[in-house]
């Protein structure tokens, strides 16, 4: 299974950087790539949410479930249903000088049949630079707030 990982470093403390990165519908805004975003329930640290994002003209669709550890500062996500075979993975905040290294991995499997080994690669490169987005998006997100 395909895996990528992104890591950038925040400014601010970890506690902030998590909590502000828990506000999904809040960091909406700051995601070029998602066209929506809602949070269909929360449940003590269970988030399920449901995301529409666009990659090569195409909309990908997916369901989300999130477990947040406000202890330990990080998020494990999996997708129960949608349009990658599998999608899982983490977020760790990790404090380092005056601010937080944020670690995000994410391992998928997205068939794409007509296509093939050529198309992976495609598919490869776009996840790894949405997920370098998505921590770009939420240093922004930290800097609005």
């Amino acid at each position: 299974m395909p895996e990528v990982r992104a890591e950038r470093f925040i400014p601010a403390p970890p506690e902030k950087v998590y909590a502000l990165a828990k506000d999904l519908e809040g960091l909406k805004p700051y995601l070029k790539e998602v066209e929506s975003l809602k949070v269909l329930s929360q449940e003590g640290s269970r988030t399920r949410s449901e995301w529409v994002a666009v990659a090569m003209g195409k909309k990908v669709r997916w369901l989300e479930e999130e477990e947040w550890d406000d202890r330990g500062l990080r998020n494990r996500f999996f997708s129960p249903e949608g349009d990658f075979d599998r999608y899982e993975g983490e977020w760790v905040f990790l404090p380092e000088g005056e601010g937080t290294r944020v670690v995000l991995t994410l391992a998928y499997e997205l068939t794409i049949p007509i296509f093939g080994g050529l198309l992976q690669k495609l598919v490869q490169r776009l996840m790894q630079e949405n997920v370098e987005s998505l921590l770009k998006g939420l240093e922004e997100r930290v800097q609005a707030a």
